[in-house]
């Protein structure tokens, strides 16, 4: 099956390890780096690290609750890095930390998830664009914690120079427009799997 990659870069103002260790703190430093995408953010389990558990609401588009989706990570580190699981679809999330020059760190978000075919597909595309743009809110949201001079740093679509434009990673069909039919995707079109930026389907 065909995959879909959300990826976003910062360069932050501290060295990796701070960085790394503030990332894994989802009681305290975590909730200060969401934007108001989130909400419902709750800490189930541990709070520091692997064997974390952690449940919040993402609504890609903050216009409607339509589209909100629950989520609820388990965290785990993998040679350094730190992998969130999501329990309710194959998504994951991966925080990458490497040092950078001058005692800066490169951070990169990058989430995936599995592309369903057919309609599904299509719309899984779509709502990649938002997630696209809504993480590197989020990366410029964890860089401001530690460079707080930049707090009227423009956001990543205006080309802010020390944070790199997300990047998607799709199949080749272009992504239909935001007004593209909301209609199921008929059976044996694919993985019915709902895309990161969709509602469960009940």
């Amino acid at each position: 099956m065909a995959e879909i990659s959300v990826s976003a870069l910062a360069m932050v103002d501290a060295a990796p390890d701070v960085v790394q260790e503030s990332i894994a703190d989802y009681r305290g430093f975590r909730p200060t780096i969401l934007t108001p995408h989130f909400s419902g953010y709750e800490v189930l389990e541990g709070g520091k690290g692997a064997g974390s558990r952690v449940r919040w609401t993402l609504n890609p588009g903050k216009w409607t609750r339509r589209r909100a989706r629950e989520w609820e990570i388990s965290a785990e580190e993998v040679d350094g890095t730190l992998v969130e699981r999501d329990a309710h679809s194959s998504a994951v999330m991966t925080w990458t930390v490497i040092s950078a020059p001058d005692g800066r760190s490169a951070v990169k978000l990058t989430l995936t998830w599995p592309s369903p075919g057919g309609l599904g597909g299509m719309r899984a595309r779509s709502r990649a664009n938002k997630l696209q743009h809504l993480y590197g809110e989020t990366l410029l949201e964890l860089r401001k914690r530690f460079d707080p001079g930049n707090a009227d740093v423009p956001a990543p679509e205006d080309t802010a120079p020390a944070v790199a434009a997300p990047a998607v990673t799709a199949p080749e069909e272009t992504p239909p427009e935001e007004t593209a039919p909301e209609e199921t995707a008929p059976e044996g079109a694919g993985s019915t799997e709902p895309a990161p930026g969709d509602a469960p389907r009940s």
